[in-house]
Formats: structure tokens, C-alpha cells, sequence
């Protein structure tokens, strides 16, 4: 058996002990890092475990559609806001064009009633001025019964120079017991320095049983 000094048993001792210790600390360690991980792993799914369990309630979807109908029908006031402004704006682009087209000493405005009833349906009309024809018109069942509600139509928007003109107008339509009906009238007006309106009326003559046709200035 050989033999083996002191200093020689102590330098094999030494790692010896420093492998148990080692040993020792990953015994004790080893657990907690472990549990470290365990609770790591735990927290993350803690959300997702969390977002199962919520779901929608009666009263929430109800809430969520309060909500989308609010937001639309706040659209659909702005919408509508601009549509009336976009409206306003062109009435009032329309009104300047007029004005620099057609001058209030040159301007001449004829427009059309209706008061009819059961002897005669209108049906188109043609003006002239001046033996010139400026309009010709066919007129829709809608269109008769905005008139005949108390509407006008203008029906023409020119120039003329100051002095004397002629304005006349044909009438087409059905007369008393439907028969086609065909009637013209002549009128002279006097333009100024102003805007000249004139007034193409139809209307019905209980005395006479059918329709009279007439043009007057305002």
C-alpha cells in the first residue's frame, strides 16, 4: 500500500469539499429557480385565462350599438349641414350668374300659371319674342300638378333692349271632352330701364265653358 503525504491528502481534500458545497447550493437552488420559472409562466397566462372569461353582455352590446347610432346620426346631421350649405351656395352662384348674364336694363323674365281644372290639360307651350322662338316646353303630369297647386314656371330668361317687343304664346293640350286643343295670344310690352316680368296665364272660364290664355306684366 503506498503511502502519500500530508500535503497530498490535503490538496485531494480540497476540490472534494468544493464539489460538495457546489453540490449543496444547486440543491437548494435548483427548487427556487424552479419555482421562479413556475410563477413566470403562470403570470403570463394569467391574461389570456383572464380574456376567456370575458364575453359580451346584453347590456353591452347594447351600449356598443347606442354608440354606433350616435356616431351615425352625427354624420348624418353634418352631412345634411353641408348638403344645405352646398344648396345655399349654388342659389346664390345661380342668382350672380343671372345678374352678369342678364342685366336688370336688358332682362326679361316670362313665367307660366296654371289655374285649370276640367277644360283643359295642358300639355307643351312655345313662346316667341319678337317672331323668334326662344322656349319650347313639354310638360309632365307632375309638373301640371305643381302648377296647379299655385306654382310658376319660368319658362324663359333672356335680353331684350328698352322699347317695344311682342310676346306670344302657343298652347298645346286637350280641351273640353278631351278634343286636342291648340290656342295662341299676343301681347306687346313696354321694357324700361328695370327687369321686365311677364306673366303667361291659363285658366278656366266658367261662363264660358273652356280654357282663356292671357299675358300681363307685372
Amino acid at each position: 500500500m503506498a503511502k502519500i503525504t500530508v500535503q497530498e491528502f490535503a490538496n485531494w481534500v480540497r476540490p472534494v469539499r468544493h464539489r460538495a458545497v457546489i453540490a449543496m447550493m444547486l440543491a437548494v437552488l435548483c427548487p427556487m429557480t424552479g419555482q421562479a420559472l413556475a410563477a413566470e409562466d403562470a403570470s403570463k397566462r394569467a391574461p389570456a385565462a383572464a380574456l376567456d372569461q370575458i364575453i359580451e353582455t346584453p347590456m353591452s352590446i347594447r351600449n356598443s350599438r347606442q354608440q354606433a347610432q350616435q356616431a351615425v346620426n352625427e354624420l348624418s346631421r353634418d352631412i345634411q349641414g353641408l348638403k344645405q350649405s352646398v344648396v345655399a351656395l349654388n342659389k346664390d352662384l345661380r342668382v350672380l350668374e343671372e345678374d352678369l348674364l342678364f342685366p336688370a336694363n336688358t332682362q326679361l323674365s316670362v313665367f307660366l300659371s296654371l289655374d285649370v281644372g276640367e277644360f283643359f290639360r295642358l300639355e307643351g307651350v312655345k313662346l316667341k319674342v319678337d317672331s323668334e322662338t326662344v322656349t319650347s316646353y313639354l310638360y309632365s303630369d307632375q309638373e301640371r300638378e305643381a302648377l296647379a297647386k299655385g306654382g310658376m314656371h319660368r319658362l324663359h330668361l333672356g335680353n331684350i333692349s328698352p322699347g317695344e317687343h311682342t310676346v306670344s304664346a302657343f298652347f298645346i293640350g286637350a280641351g273640353p271632352n278631351g278634343r286636342e286643343y291648340k290656342r295662341g295670344t299676343t301681347h306687346t310690352v313696354t321694357k324700361s330701364s328695370g327687369p321686365k316680368y311677364v306673366e303667361l296665364s291659363i285658366e278656366d272660364s266658367e261662363a264660358r265653358q273652356q280654357p282663356e290664355f292671357s299675358i300681363r306684366e307685372w
